[in-house]
């Protein structure tokens, strides 16, 4: 059975037009580079934080399902003081996504709205900075194939059926848990760049136009994915028309 989890890293994902007054319609330079980060950006976000469209659910979430498919659920079940005690009574119905095993990776795949989520531009910015914001996001971007391995990696570790043994722990334990904490750790690296690379546009604006009107930029997120409008909350409307 095919599973569409994750994108490729280099699949092609369509331009994104930018809204811009008709006056400003003419494709500078600067543009140009602006639709290049919503596409890439676009690109990253459903490689890495959510599955399929919009209204999919987490990566998070289908690697946890997975995790504990690989012969986890027993483990993930008992107090983490008393893992190795396969008859205390303390055993209790947990996600997977709270196990303990998987905090690190949870941390990064989570922090999506406030990691990534938090990329604002401004106008007018030089080349120089949208390209930063370019080899910041095709850093992300070839974390894309590090996520998908994970999936392949718990999808070859799955025991079906049949009730799952220490041994089965242990593999996931061993192969999977360092695996996924290093890919956690690049990604909130790339975060860390991230704070740091928006605040030096607010500054280069700053430094250029002082306090004015739109000095707080606007979200990349948001013009990808418009929020739903208040008034309209509570009504029923077509999502999609918000895509």
């Amino acid at each position: 059975m095919p599973h569409r989890d994750s994108i490729s890293s280099s699949a092609k994902v369509k331009d994104v037009k930018i809204p811009r007054k008709s006056s400003e319609e003419i494709m500078t330079p600067g543009k140009k580079l602006e639709i290049k980060i919503f596409s890439l950006y676009r690109q990253v976000w459903f490689g890495i934080f959510q599955v399929n469209d919009r209204h999919g659910p987490s990566h998070m979430k289908r690697l946890a399902e997975l995790f504990a498919g690989a012969g986890m659920s027993s483990l993930i079940n008992r107090p983490d003081e008393k893992v190795k005690d396969h008859h205390n009574s303390g055993w209790r119905r947990c996600k997977p996504v709270d196990t303990r095993f998987l905090q690190p990776l949870r941390a990064a795949l989570e922090s999506g709205p406030d990691g990534l989520g938090s990329l604002r531009l401004l106008d007018g910015l030089s080349v120089a900075s949208l390209e930063a914001v370019i080899k910041l996001l095709e850093a992300y971007v070839k974390e894309i194939e590090s996520l998908n391995a994970l999936y392949q990696l718990l999808r070859g570790l799955q025991v079906g059926l049949r009730m799952p043994t220490e041994e089965d722990e242990t593999v996931v334990l061993e192969q999977f848990v360092p695996t996924a904490d290093q890919f956690a750790r690049r990604i909130l690296h790339l975060e860390a760049g991230l704070d740091v690379l928006v605040s030096e546009l607010k500054d280069e604006f700053w430094n250029k136009h002082g306090p004015v009107e739109g000095r707080d930029g606007w979200s990349v997120h948001d013009v990808l994915f418009p929020p739903i409008p208040l008034e309209k909350a509570g009504k029923k409307i077509n999502l999609l028309q918000h895509f």
